[in-house]
């Protein structure tokens, strides 16, 4: 599960809540597994965790994004979907919910804007990112290219679409 940890909390556990509730209803009342980054991730040795990232995401079945109004604003959320889709995450294999997110910011996200909680996080993962791509624009379109597939099945916390 890919959120930010400056949205707001009852509209993602609200949404959260729909979502695993539809997927236990289409898997016979199997309960979801989810990766939480912040009980994964040594939060005081962000390098080694960074390495690690691509495992992490590889290893999972769905990307669920719970995105809400600071979602396309946070690096590290940003960084965990392009991953995810990087290591073989296909399309059908993500699924957005809309919790108050700015489709309108989706179409123009731009990493050189995006924040992370400490500074150092934000350097190191603009580094990682231009020093895999020469620079941000390729990064940037490719995310917003993630979004765009999206556009018309953005569920939201009382949709029905569980994927």
């Amino acid at each position: 599960m890919s959120h930010s940890w400056h949205d707001e909390g009852q509209g993602k556990w609200d949404a959260l809540r729909n979502w695993a509730d539809g997927f236990e209803a289409a898997s016979e009342g199997r309960s979801p597994t989810l990766w939480l980054d912040k009980a994964c991730i040594d939060q005081k040795d962000i390098d080694a965790s960074l390495a690690g990232l691509p495992i992490f995401l590889s290893a999972c079945e769905m990307l669920l994004v719970l995105a809400g109004e600071s979602y396309i604003t946070r690096l590290w959320c940003v960084v965990e979907l392009f991953v995810f889709v990087q290591m073989g995450g296909t399309n059908e294999r993500i699924r957005i919910m809309d919790i108050g997110a700015d489709r309108a910011a989706f179409r123009k996200f731009d990493a050189s804007r995006a924040q992370a909680f400490l500074a150092r996080d934000r350097h190191k993962l603009l580094g990682v990112i231009e020093a895999s791509f020469g620079e941000l624009t390729p990064f940037n379109q490719a995310v917003r290219r993630v979004f765009a597939n999206h556009e018309g099945t953005l569920g939201s916390p009382g949709g029905s679409r569980h994927g």
